[in-house]
């Protein structure tokens, strides 16, 4: 029997990873509009879109005013799902310097749990034009996501593992703040998306193993 119910979480485990399902969300602001920055001509394809970026779709809006981005400044963005266990974003900023913690993002649960990441040039955030300022990223939690090429305009995407207890309650909202550090860099987000477990399905399965292997339990007696 032991050996069914490693079997039952081993399967759980995998159909978790296999059944993860993304939702894309809609910020709830926006103040700028990155088409209009260095070389942003770049963007006017991407604007507004659905776009798949490294395996993860993004949605990329533009509001009444012609703004695609929020920047430089504080939102809330509304989650409200259970189980998520991975966050995605598109940030990027205008300037910066290598080091320099320019932002954070931060993650609410319903059971009061919080978890935040900074935003530091050089690691997790760079400048959106190949240019003069910070060009470095880590390629671990933070990946190319668009390139115009060479010297021109870019587009990065954050990977954010939420600790464990993040599966177990609701994600009610991602907050995106900037320190407004000038030159030194001011960050904008333009999509972000989450992945979740289905609940359900998992103890669905989970249920089924254990019942199959309860009814060969059985059978050898």
């Amino acid at each position: 029997m032991k050996t069914q119910i490693l079997a039952a979480l081993l399967l759980v485990a995998e159909a978790g990873v296999a059944d993860a399902s993304y939702t894309t969300l809609a910020l709830p602001s926006l103040n700028a509009d990155i088409r209009t920055w260095t070389d942003g001509a770049s963007y006017d394809s991407l604007f507004p879109g659905a776009h798949t970026f490294n395996g993860v779709p993004f949605e990329l809006a533009v509001d009444g005013d012609g703004n695609t981005a929020f920047h430089n400044g504080e939102i809330d963005i509304p989650v409200n799902i259970f189980g998520v266990t991975q966050a995605f974003t598109l940030i990027n900023t205008a300037y910066g310097a290598d080091g320099a913690n320019v932002g954070y993002v931060s993650f609410s649960g319903s059971l009061g749990d919080i978890y935040t990441v900074d935003l530091i040039e050089g690691q997790n955030v760079r400048d959106h034009y190949d240019g003069g300022f910070n060009n470095a990223i880590n390629g671990v939690d933070a990946i190319e996501a668009f390139s115009a090429g060479s010297g021109r305009a870019r587009l990065d995407q954050q990977i954010f593992n939420l600790p464990a207890a993040f599966a177990n309650q609701t994600l009610l909202s991602i907050r995106f703040h900037s320190n407004q550090q000038g030159l030194a860099g001011e960050p904008f987000i333009a999509a972000a998306t989450v992945a979740a477990v289905p609940l359900p399905s998992a103890l669905w399965l989970f249920g089924t193993v254990l019942a199959a292997g309860a009814g060969l339990a059985k059978r050898r007696r």
